[in-house]
């Protein structure tokens, strides 16, 4: 269970992060076989709605409400819909798309009594011109019905032919206008969207082996498991994944090939 002795390291640290010197770096030590979402294009585009939402008076010793807009928050994709897909003439494997979004959200105001939220939603009606997204041959455990081939919700929707189209926004509300006797909202939602055609498949790319154990953290001392607390009768392993696969290389073929 327990690894006794730290691990000397050689060379530069390696961890996760951006760098500033990427020749710095030794080569990679191995190729690695993942299996991952690969993004085959993108699309980015924006819309806005106008929203009219009846505030509610929450207060009940408020028999003259004042009503006042305080803010929107916690905008969060709810349905993503595909409503069409349309095989471009001109480019193989492009398509048009007409998409649904539906984006929920938090109103935040006040009656004159005291702060009080409530719900709402803006729908969008998205239009992609052309974005590269081919079919995918293989399909990855996915379970559909016969009566409907698409699974919404999340920012993201599954296609009969495996791909996956993938909905990120970024939304704020402005334009806000209130009658502070009746409740009455009136406000704009603009959304800035990036849509996403993604498919799952496998990619061989080059790799340092698996992430360093990240060191463990200073915590005050503990009454109970003074034995396993104490850091130097067990320390923190440092092998948390199993052993790679090695394949070597025989360097007298590798001689002969080059």
């Amino acid at each position: 269970m327990y690894e006794h002795g730290p691990k000397k390291e050689c060379g530069p640290k390696i961890e996760a992060g951006q760098i500033l010197n990427p020749g710095c770096f030794p080569p990679p030590n191995e190729l690695v076989c993942v299996q991952v979402p690969k993004v085959f294009d993108q699309v980015a585009l924006r819309d806005c709605v106008t929203r009219t939402i009846c505030l509610k008076k929450r207060s009940e010793q408020c028999c003259h409400p004042a009503f006042a807009f305080e803010g929107a928050t916690d905008f969060d994709i709810v349905e993503v819909k595909v409503i069409s897909k349309t095989d471009s003439l001109s480019r193989p494997g492009c398509k048009k798309l007409k998409i649904f979004v539906r984006v929920r959200y938090t109103v935040h105001y006040s009656d004159g009594a005291g702060q009080h939220s409530q719900c709402d939603e803006a729908a969008f009606n998205l239009t992609v011109n052309e974005i590269y997204c081919p079919s995918c041959i293989a399909q990855v455990g996915i379970i559909k019905s016969t009566a409907d081939c698409s699974e919404g919700g999340h920012g993201k929707t599954l296609d009969c032919d495996g791909t996956l189209i993938k909905v990120e926004a970024l939304v704020e509300a402005f334009n806000d206008v209130v009658n502070p006797n009746t409740g009455i909202l009136t406000l704009d939602i603009g959304a800035f969207f990036v849509v996403k055609c993604e498919c799952i498949v496998q990619l061989l790319i080059p790799a340092y082996g698996y992430c360093p154990v990240p060191s463990e953290q200073a915590n005050p001392a503990v009454q109970n498991c003074k034995t396993f607390n104490d850091k130097r009768k067990t320390p923190f392993p440092s092998k948390f994944f199993p052993d790679q696969k090695w394949n070597p290389l025989d360097k007298q073929d590798c001689k002969k090939d080059c």
